[in-house]
């Protein structure tokens, strides 16, 4: 009798795992619904911001609500994350020490966790690569007209609050089901 019950819930499980692997095609990274990560995004980026002058220059693209929800533009933000994470934040961390923008040491690990939970599910898209040049040019551009580099990562780091609002609306938990 103790055969068959275990031999029913082998089965039990072995089916409950194949559902959950069938209905979630994209999982949400735990970072994005947080409210630490997200208090501790908006302190840094509100220091950021508090440093530049500039407030008619925007980085980011702006993305239209529609568009977030569409869920397309989920792969483009994470893009432009991964560039974050390799060129501005992690430079901010070697150049200024960790302690220049508050809490950038908790702010970091959260934002690689959210690029290593979705990075997998991203397909490379023309239209993902089109918002990342527009960052990058923005980004250059800015560091010309400002004739100081460290300025326009600043302003990147004030934006960090809008690609990580980018980022919770648009990479939703997705299902096949």
């Amino acid at each position: 009798m103790n055969c068959d019950l275990l031999a029913v819930l082998a089965v039990f499980c072995c089916c409950c795992a194949l559902s959950a692997d069938a209905r979630a095609a994209r999982l949400r990274s735990r970072p994005l619904d947080n409210s630490d990560t997200w208090n501790n995004v908006m302190v840094m980026a509100k220091h950021a911001q508090a440093q530049d002058r500039d407030h008619e220059t925007r980085l980011i693209p702006v993305i239209s609500s529609d568009k977030l929800k569409d869920g397309d533009v989920c792969c483009a933000t994470v893009k432009i994350l991964d560039y974050y994470l390799r060129h501005i934040l992690d430079g901010q961390a070697r150049e200024d020490g960790q302690h220049h923008y508050p809490r950038l040491h908790l702010v970091k690990p959260d934002l690689h966790r959210v690029a290593r939970d979705l990075e997998p599910h991203c397909n490379s898209k023309r239209a993902d690569m089109e918002h990342l040049q527009t960052f990058t040019q923005n980004l250059k551009r800015a560091g010309e007209m400002y004739k100081n580099k460290t300025k326009a990562q600043n302003k990147a780091i004030g934006e960090t609050d809008i690609l990580f609002h980018y980022l919770y609306e648009s990479c939703r938990a997705t299902s096949t089901s």
